[in-house]
């Protein structure tokens, strides 16, 4: 899978306010750095290829296909920039370069080998540790990669109910797997992915486990992938540097 074809995947996951809510073409464009025409041809071939729903004028959804996909590419991605981080001693803004390369050639065997190794604990020589324990706070206020427990659920009773119907609920243990600019999460739950509107996101209270939080400064500070997020040209754009 080309790079142009991930970051049509995460901007979709990332940019939705709920997941079977058309994500507009043209926001795509604009977050991609890529002109709508692009965007429209692009969508096109992806929904040719299972990943994307193309609706004209409404925009697109992903497949059920498309969603794994969006999930990997993040997994992996963090994967490797908490490896490099933790126990080769590397800076996060090169770790987050160097992920983005490493990304591309990670093969499922190898995700489970990392994934298995991280969950030894974080090596001690690293050098980003603080000591600080980090206390419960909200999800939008919470880095990508903060793993714990939900403390806390407040919203509407409709809402609330919609949210309990997916798992989300108090002492259940999930995974902040991304931040959108808008404050919009997107969030795992027992390995399933939960789209959350900002609105939904703040009313979630998330208690970290103590052990991720030298994850969370290490990934807090990985530039080039928030650059991506927001939809910055260096990281975004179709043909720059992975």
């Amino acid at each position: 899978m080309s790079e142009s074809v991930e970051m049509y995947l995460v901007m979709t996951a990332l940019s939705r306010r709920a997941p079977d809510q058309p994500v507009a073409v043209s926001h795509l464009a604009s977050r991609l750095g890529v002109t709508q025409v692009s965007a429209i041809e692009m969508c096109h071939k992806l929904s040719e290829r299972g990943l994307l729903h193309y609706q004209p004028y409404k925009g697109v959804t992903l497949t059920e296909t498309g969603e794994a996909q969006a999930q990997a590419i993040l997994s992996r991605r963090r994967l490797w920039v908490i490896f490099l981080v933790e126990n080769l001693g590397i800076a996060p803004e090169e770790a987050d370069d160097l992920a983005c390369q490493l990304e591309h050639i990670t093969s499922e065997r190898l995700v489970t080998a990392l994934k298995a190794f991280l969950e030894r604990g974080p090596a001690p020589r690293s050098g980003w540790e603080t000591g600080r324990a980090p206390e419960a706070r909200p999800l939008d206020a919470c880095a990508a990669g903060t793993r714990g427990q939900i403390v806390a659920l407040e919203a509407p009773p409709a809402a609330e109910a919609f949210l309990r119907a997916q798992g989300l609920t108090p002492g259940v243990e999930a995974e902040v797997q991304a931040i959108g600019a808008d404050g919009a999460v997107l969030l795992a739950v027992e390995g399933r992915p939960i789209a959350l509107a900002p609105a939904l996101a703040a009313g979630i209270t998330l208690a970290a486990a103590p052990a991720t939080y030298a994850r969370q400064e290490a990934w807090a500070r990985c530039s080039a992938f928030w650059a991506c997020l927001r939809g910055e040209a260096r990281a975004c754009a179709p043909g720059a540097p992975a």
